[in-house]
């Protein structure tokens, strides 16, 4: 199920390829969760406009994606360490 969805989001309207249901449902809260951070920071810094709010959600946003990035590269690291430990506790049986 592919198709074209719109949101609003920052006081414009977006389009979105929406790959299945779930996919759907993923954009939506993610607008839905932009749009109340928006509501907040404005509330915060009034003096800012939306290019400046939506810049400060931007990086925000790509902090949080970086940090889980890293996060999943040292699981994915522990779990080789993991993997090769097993393997020679086994090897040694």
């Amino acid at each position: 199920m592919k198709r074209t969805i719109t949101v609003p989001t920052l006081g414009g309207i977006y389009k979105f390829t929406a790959n299945s249901p779930e996919d759907e449902e993923i954009i939506r809260k993610v607008a839905k969760a932009v749009n109340s951070k928006a509501e907040g920071l404005q509330k915060m810094y009034p003096w800012k406009n939306e290019a400046e709010i939506s810049r400060m959600i931007a990086l925000n946003e790509g902090i949080k994606a970086a940090r889980l990035q890293k996060q999943l590269e040292d699981i994915g690291a522990e779990a080789g360490v993991l993997e090769k430990e097993l393997e020679s506790y086994l090897d040694n049986i």
